[in-house]
């Protein structure tokens, strides 16, 4: 009844459609939850704690995983996790064909569980009446078998298409997981109350007499592998990711699933306490319905039964469909499609066949289940029976989280791990059904999954070993097969939609090369889910492009795998690729084959927007625009660029609210809870109030957002990038903040080099006065001797009788002349550098210099036979007249020494209010480039090999001398 009102009324309660889905999402709880926890409680009380942890940590820390899921398989039109781990590895069929089979290998024992979980309640709750009417357990487990089919038939195979949510069904699961917390919150209390006020039964003293020291190991084991199996059982997966309408409900979810096993997990303990008080010799797994019937509490035991049953069949429910799904996508319809001729038939006929398949294969899985439940009598517990399911569908947890995040990861990696991985759990599996004999020495499949004796200190179990073995080996050769291989290019296209954001479509794969009409693909697609339906699809697909291709046009490639999503829906991944692909590429049959399979189905809406699109197309600032009821009908180009949106969330329709709680998720509408700025953004909104904001994008460093409304209702947003404004501002207020510091740090360089100049010009003083001083001394101490040797000379040419000897006395006063001359030469350096030569300017006549110039040097021109001349001049100058003199004769010096038999000549220009004394001689000269270097102190030139250029070493002091005067 409540599925059937859920059907009938689901526009209703779709208000209350996050709750609805989170109840339904505590399908987890099963059977085992209900009656195996208390029962693993009763013997350790720390074995119970990681079936509810480990779902709580998932939807406490790792929720982003289940939403990256949930956006992968609505975009990729994913129905089932073999679909899901198929589409990832380049749709391979074979691998969906493996996946579903270890799924079904893995299910069934579980399935088993909840059916021996039904039977045990029976058993207790109504012995007499079993007796009454004849009904033997075989008998019983048959009616039971048959009641849970004919549920699932009824309400879990109404529509082909797999993408269509259930929405009865999923209302009478949730429905099931509120009953089945009241009933075990009920029993939780009234035992609590009950043995509360007794003498002989103390919850403390069994508390303290069941305590056992934890083994981590065991428990970490326990725990991961619950937390993978969140992610990989088919029935979490089909109402975590299948059956979930909206991302948003997550949020919802991973909220109140946490707080709904906390619930139920409140109870376990007291139980299995009161239990092992009161029902010695009473296996655990009866104490949830033993402890009411031993206290007189029949309704109770009532409730609890009603409550066991319930975890029970909505698991059985769930699961039946999901592996119903797999099984008939990955393996039935295949072979219907190779080896069947569709032309025959139309689309009634073919969507009832593909019915009957789907309910015929959950009658056949729950028969199957009773089958392993008649079997798996020798695994004593129903956690064990539990554990090991678990371990089975982990086997799925390193294809299916390294495909979300590892693009390297590709199919042959995944079968060899599989292989292995599933291969150890089959001898977990015999060793607990006990068909292995001997021990780990004598049996070499029993060595396999024995821990080694290394770790023989955390006391872990062969079971447990064997489980983490197989998982933990899976996903080593996974991840080394897959580095060692390399992905074709379907993988490497299929892992971008699902690692990272999806590529552009690749036009080189075979498939979408095929030369078809987009009315031809539209015809193949229409005749298996509708025409109405696909022209709606269609309709979305040209709204997402920048243009609209005539019917007799050829299809683009994005239009062709729009429409394998499409298909995957009704087919699944694999599926789809093969109808595809025979009826593109001319394999097995051909399109007017392929148009008379089905016929119409469905309908949905249609958005066009061609006139609103090409207006905004041309704006520079993104634009998106939003109806009265606060959904997507435009956007363009600039818009996606800014903001950098994932595949598939930006569609027409979209709630506005979904695409402001990505953009809130990303941090783009800054500091806080997502769900405040949601909250506020959508509050403006409502209320049509204009608004600006401005926020991070991921293209751009920031952005301002303008709300307007429309005056036909809805509102316009724009978006600029105002990222050249902000960054000039940020410019201008960081040199404001350190204009000063760069300021202060210039003014301590200028000081420190001024400090060090100081320093270097006192060096240098000091070194220059040393030298001057030395100079002074050397020449002053000199010069006595020199003066001695002069007299001694002038005597010796007074007394000399031969003019030999006069000769000679002559060359030694001359020699001792110039002496006398260069230690003078030093003697005026010293002073000029000790600042002790002063020079003293006086105005007189240049021609009176000039004359006695040219009386000097007439003489000695003479003796060299040389044409020395000077030119008169009536110029008058200031300067100290002996320095002046002795410049020039320097100059006229070295002029007569390098023209030998040539001619000098000495004049005066006037240049300005300067007069230029010139010595002109047609010697062999002085380079340009050197003409500077002789006028410096200590420097001679080579003339000629043997003769040297210079003017004396007196000459720079004064030359500087008369310069300075």
């Amino acid at each position: 009844m409540v599925a059937w009102y859920g059907d009938r009324k689901s526009h209703w309660l779709s208000r209350f459609r996050p709750w609805i889905y989170s109840l339904s999402i505590a399908v987890y709880c099963t059977s085992w939850t209900f009656f195996g926890t208390v029962g693993q409680a009763g013997e350790n009380p720390w074995a119970f704690l990681p079936v509810y942890i480990a779902p709580i940590i998932v939807f406490v820390f790792f929720w982003r995983v289940l939403a990256r899921m949930i956006l992968v398989a609505k975009r990729e039109h994913i129905n089932s996790i073999a679909d899901f781990i198929g589409a990832r590895y380049g749709k391979s069929q074979g691998l969906a064909v493996l996946v579903t089979l270890i799924s079904v290998v893995g299910i069934l024992p579980y399935i088993a569980l909840q059916l021996r979980g039904i039977m045990m309640g029976l058993e207790l709750i109504a012995p007499d009446l079993l007796e009454a009417h004849g009904y033997g357990k075989f008998h019983l487990s048959w009616l039971v078998v048959v009641a849970l089919a004919g549920f699932t038939v009824l309400f879990g195979t109404r529509h082909i298409d797999n993408t269509e949510h259930h929405r009865g069904m999923m209302m009478a699961i949730a429905f099931e997981s509120i009953v089945k917390l009241v009933a075990f919150l009920a029993v939780g209390l009234f035992v609590l109350f009950s043995v509360s006020g007794r003498a002989d039964v103390s919850l403390v003293n069994e508390a303290v007499e069941s305590y056992a020291s934890p083994n981590f190991a065991t428990l970490f084991i326990h725990i991961l592998l619950t937390m993978m199996a969140i992610f990989c059982l088919p029935r979490q997966f089909h109402t975590i990711v299948v059956e979930n309408e909206r991302a948003s409900d997550l949020h919802t979810a991973r909220r109140v699933f946490p707080i709904y096993l906390v619930l139920m997990g409140l109870f376990v303990l007291p139980i299995a306490w009161a239990g092992n008080a009161l029902l010695s010799g009473v296996s655990a797994d009866n104490y949830v319905i033993s402890l009411p019937l031993a206290l007189g509490a029949d309704s109770v035991a009532l409730l609890a039964f009603i409550g066991g049953v319930s975890a029970a069949s909505g698991m059985v429910i769930v699961s039946t469909i999901a592996l119903a799904i797999m099984v008939s996508n990955d393996l039935v319809m295949p072979l219907l499609l190779r080896r069947m001729r569709l032309s025959s038939h139309n689309f009634r006929l073919f969507a009832g066949r593909l019915l009957v398949v789907r309910r015929v294969l959950i009658v056949l899985l729950i028969a199957g289940a009773w089958f392993f439940y008649r079997a798996l009598d020798a695994v004593g517990t129903l956690s064990a029976i539990g554990f090991l399911s678990f371990a089975a569908v982990t086997q799925f947890a390193p294809a299916l989280l390294g495909g979300l995040y590892w693009r390297q990861g590709n199919r042959n990696g995944v079968y060899v791990g599989l292989t292995i991985g599933f291969l150890i759990w089959l001898i977990t599996l015999m060793n607990q059904t006990g068909v292995l004999a001997g021990d780990a020495t004598s049996n070499f499949l029993l060595g396999v999954i024995t821990p080694p004796e290394f770790l023989s200190f955390l006391e872990i179990k062969t079971s447990d070993w064997g489980l983490i073995l197989s998982v933990g080996l899976n996903a080593l050769f996974y991840v080394v097969i897959s580095m060692l291989t390399r992905p074709n290019v379907s993988e490497r296209l299929q892992s971008a939609a699902f690692v990272g954001s999806p590529l552009p479509e690749a036009d080189n794969i075979s498939l979408y090369q095929s030369r078809v009409t987009v009315a031809e693909l539209e015809l193949v697609a229409g005749r298996f889910v509708g025409r109405k339906r696909v022209k709606a699809a269609f309709t979305q697909y040209w709204n997402q492009q920048d243009q609209i291709l005539m019917p007799n046009q050829n299809a683009p490639s994005t239009l062709i795998r729009h429409t394998e999503r499409l298909l995957a829906g009704v087919f699944g991944a694999s599926s789809a690729k093969l109808v595809l692909t025979s009826a593109l590429q001319g394999k097995n049959m051909h399109l007017d084959e392929l148009a008379t399979i089905v016929d119409e189905a469905s309908e949905v809406y249609d958005f066009s927007r061609s006139l609103l699109q090409g207006a905004i197309e041309h704006i520079e600032q993104g634009i998106a625009v939003v109806d009265k009821q606060l959904r997507l009908v435009a956007w363009n180009q600039r818009y996606l660029e800014l903001f950098d949106f994932p595949s598939g969330l930006i569609q027409v329709g979209r709630p506005i609210e979904d695409v402001i709680r990505h953009n809130a998720e990303q941090g783009l509408c800054g500091p806080g809870d997502p769900e405040e700025h949601v909250k506020r953004r959508l509050e403006h909104l409502r209320r049509g109030t204009a608004h600006t904001s401005s926020s991070n994008v991921p293209t751009v460093e920031r952005s301002r957002c303008r709300v307007t409304q429309c005056r036909v209702g809805g509102f316009a947003m724009s978006f600029s990038d105002i990222t050249v404004f902000r960054q000039a501002e940020r410019a201008l207020k960081d040199a404001n903040v350190t204009l000063e510091e760069r300021v202060h740090e210039r003014t301590c360089e200028l000081e420190d080099l001024n400090q060090k100049l100081m320093q270097a010009n006192q060096r240098s003083e000091m070194e220059s006065q040393s030298k001057s001083r030395f100079l002074a001394a050397v020449s002053h101490d000199l010069m006595q001797p020199l003066n001695a040797a002069r007299l001694f000379t002038s005597s010796l040419t007074e007394v000399a009788q031969d003019a030999q000897t006069k000769q000679v006395a002559s060359h030694i006063e001359n020699a001792m002349h110039a002496a006398e001359s260069l230690i003078s030469d030093l003697l005026d350096i010293s002073r000029l550098e000790s600042g002790k030569l002063e020079s003293k300017p006086e105005p007189f006549a240049i021609q009176k210099l000039l004359s006695n110039l040219d009386a000097e040097f007439g003489v000695i021109a003479e003796e060299q036979e040389i044409h020395f001349s000077t030119v008169p001049s009536s110029l008058y100058v200031n300067s100290d007249i002996k320095l002046l003199r002795r410049v020039i004769q320097n100059f006229l010096t070295n002029a007569f020494r390098y023209s030998p038999k040539g001619r000098v000549v000495l004049g005066v220009r006037r240049a300005g209010d300067e007069l230029q004394i010139q010595v002109w001689d047609n010697g062999v000269g002085v380079e340009p480039s050197k003409q500077q270097l002789i006028f410096e102190e200590f420097t001679a030139l080579t003339y000629r090999r043997r003769q040297r250029f210079r003017l004396g070493v007196g000459y720079f002091s004064r030359y500087r001398a008369v310069i300075e005067s």
